[in-house]
């Protein structure tokens, strides 16, 4: 049960960092302004590529051919500028807001899984300390052996 809530956490947040890489990365490119060029862009998704963006889903997003009717890139100066606040505003912080509910679904799994572990192993530890142990002084006594005399024999 662990190691599948595991993987589910793994996978989201794969998916989560690779987000945050493109958001990051788009900002990075909108701070240049007026200023940033085509090659700037290129170069910041060759980076993403390398980090494991899909090139595909960039290639996309570079195209126009996204559902936020962001359109294809402009050429760089001003248009390109504002087409990259667009497509932060209208592909990644979407994706990121439809994200984050399967994160905390996956952080909650995974937190529950890893509270039933620590009761499993802490379920076990008690076990193994309650059970009797294999002494023969407490066996039981044999059939033919002198049995304890009674407590009202004591009190003569």
């Amino acid at each position: 049960m662990l190691g599948q809530a595991q993987g589910r956490f793994d996978a989201v947040k794969k998916v989560y960092d690779q987000l945050d890489r493109v958001r990051k990365g788009l900002d990075k490119l909108v701070e240049k302004g007026d200023a940033v060029t085509d090659d700037d862009v290129l170069d910041e998704m060759a980076t993403l590529v390398a980090h494991g963006a899909d090139p595909k889903n960039l290639a996309a997003i570079i195209a126009g051919n996204t559902p936020a009717g962001v359109g294809p890139m402009p050429p760089g100066g001003e248009a390109l500028a504002g087409w990259l606040k667009a497509a932060g505003a209208g592909i990644i912080a979407p994706a990121e807001a439809q994200l984050r509910p399967a994160m905390a679904l996956a952080q909650h799994q995974l937190g529950v899984a890893a509270v039933h572990h620590l009761i499993d192993a802490h379920a076990k530890v008690n076990a193994a300390a309650v059970a009797p142990p294999a002494s023969p002084a407490l066996a039981q006594p044999d059939a033919g052996a002198a049995s304890p005399p009674p407590p009202s024999a004591l009190l003569h």
